[in-house]
């Protein structure tokens, strides 16, 4: 029998406990997808050391069970293959493994279907514990993902963006983007976001692609896809840990266009778009609503479901990171985000949001509002670390000076933002519309005058207020 971790399968080993995830919780799904997915599960001591013998290539269980007497000691051999056959057999049904009695046959059921129906009692046997999570992810330790600005030049100059478009100059050094996804993947990252400005514009960016293969990392691009090749089709086709998000404002190229500042922009993008479709790459495409595409963003929307792609919109642009405010003349009024608001309700949509907003009444005083600095952080086209993309103004550290690990455990500013909590903002945790609301520190200190990332500005609180009536509109309406 053979076994092997499936392609869309990650696997890391944290001191004691091992977690495997599956990319869908790092990457895109199409917007028709139905396809059940594994998610995350943890696995003991003992399971770790089993799921270490894995790769993404079939390997005999005899090779495997070779391996694991050099680590369990005094232990029968015939035992020991029997208990981890039955340990891999049960993260097969779950949809992480895949087996065949050949080489052929395990490769073969890569896309096999997970099997929901698995028992329990199992499971525990197995070493799997909801406390492997408790104790893993209640320390402040666990990096998981880096969001990498590879290069801050851009091609495009879109009047929302919220980097100052004097300071689109710059691309990372390759050794320092090596240095730091080597010592990120030493920290068991998970996931790294290439992004811009315009990442395609770096002239390594192919290799880039090939080393976070090499290191098994899930990979998100933030692109506007308007320099792709075919060259760099052929790099993303080789990870299947590899998804694109890329922005499209409106169907209407001089819409599109006005707010990019490039003409044809649209056409490059959607036809880059298509190439990617058929070459299997997951997507996503990112519509943020403006006054110049609010009467047409939703033909975006329309695309998306035409073509199987899932598109995510917004209806609040971040204020750039400079304090000048400059680019939120293009913000919606409340009056706009409600006209968009109808445009854009639905049974399905409305009631995401009203679930979501559950989730968020159920924070107490004592959660952290966010996961800055708790599960991820950005660094910039110069190596500096950030919290958030787009609050570049708050450094936290060096990487041209510090190694990632010195930062992520030594830096005051980090432990000072992992104890910011919702206790920090009593009037939100009193307000009825906070299930409608995302307290970003991030937006706060950008449209704050003198950086305060506790001072809310009242737009956001509206806007929140006006949401949350909507949806209670809406779904007494549907309901009655």
């Amino acid at each position: 029998m053979y076994y092997k971790l499936k392609k869309n399968i990650l696997f890391r080993n944290y001191k004691k406990y091992g977690l495997l995830t599956d990319n869908s919780m790092f990457g895109y799904r199409t917007y028709n997808d139905t396809h059940l997915y594994p998610g995350e599960e943890f696995v003991s001591e003992s399971g770790c050391v089993m799921m270490a013998t894995l790769s993404k290539e079939p390997r005999h269980i005899d090779t495997l069970i070779d391996n694991l007497l050099d680590i369990f000691v005094n232990v029968e051999r015939e035992e020991l293959k029997k208990d981890t056959i039955e340990f891999f057999d049960l993260f097969v049904e779950k949809g992480f493994l895949s087996c065949g009695t050949s080489f052929e046959e395990c490769n073969n059921q890569e896309n096999v279907c997970l099997n929901r129906e698995v028992d329990e009692k199992r499971i525990d046997y197995a070493g799997m514990s909801v406390e492997c999570s408790k104790n893993l992810f209640n320390q402040n330790d666990f990096l998981r993902s880096l969001h990498i600005e590879i290069a801050n030049e851009c091609n495009e100059r879109c009047v929302h963006c919220y980097i100052p478009h004097e300071l689109k100059t710059k691309m990372i050094n390759s050794d320092l983007f090596y240095k730091i996804i080597e010592e990120g993947k030493a920290m068991n990252i998970i996931n790294v976001t290439l992004s811009g400005g315009e990442p395609l514009l770096h002239k390594d960016f192919i290799y880039f692609l090939k080393k976070c293969k090499e290191l098994d990392l899930s990979v998100n691009v933030l692109t506007n896809l308007t320099v792709l090749t075919d060259e760099i089709i052929e790099e993303m086709k080789k990870n299947p840990l590899l998804c694109v998000q890329t922005s499209i404002y409106s169907m209407d190229r001089s819409i599109h266009d006005a707010i990019t500042k490039v003409k044809g922009s649209l056409k490059k993008t959607t036809n880059n778009i298509l190439k990617l479709k058929e070459a299997n790459i997951p997507l996503q495409i990112s519509c943020p609503i403006m006054k110049q595409n609010k009467d047409s963003f939703h033909s975006v929307v329309n695309f998306g479901e035409e073509h199987g792609i899932p598109v995510a919109i917004d209806y609040v642009i971040f204020a750039s990171y400079d304090h000048s405010n400059c680019n939120l003349t293009n913000r919606l009024t409340l009056s706009e985000i409600g006209q968009a608001f109808d445009l854009q309700a639905s049974d399905a949509y409305v009631n995401n949001l009203h679930e979501q907003s559950k989730e968020k009444l159920q924070l107490t005083s004592r959660d952290s509002v966010c996961s800055i600095c708790r599960y991820y952080i950005c660094v910039s086209a110069e190596g500096m670390v950030f919290p958030c993309i787009g609050w570049q103004e708050n450094v936290i550290g060096d990487l041209n000076k510090q190694t990632l690990h010195e930062i992520w455990e030594k830096s005051d500013k980090i432990k000072q933002l992992r104890n910011i909590k919702w206790k920090d903002f009593p009037k939100c945790m009193q307000c009825k519309d906070r299930g409608y609301c995302n307290v970003c520190m991030m937006s706060n200190s950008n449209e704050s005058s003198n950086a305060d990332a506790f001072e809310i500005q009242k737009y956001h609180c509206e806007v929140a207020h006006l949401i949350h009536e909507k949806v209670e509109h809406y779904r007494s309406h549907s309901t009655s």
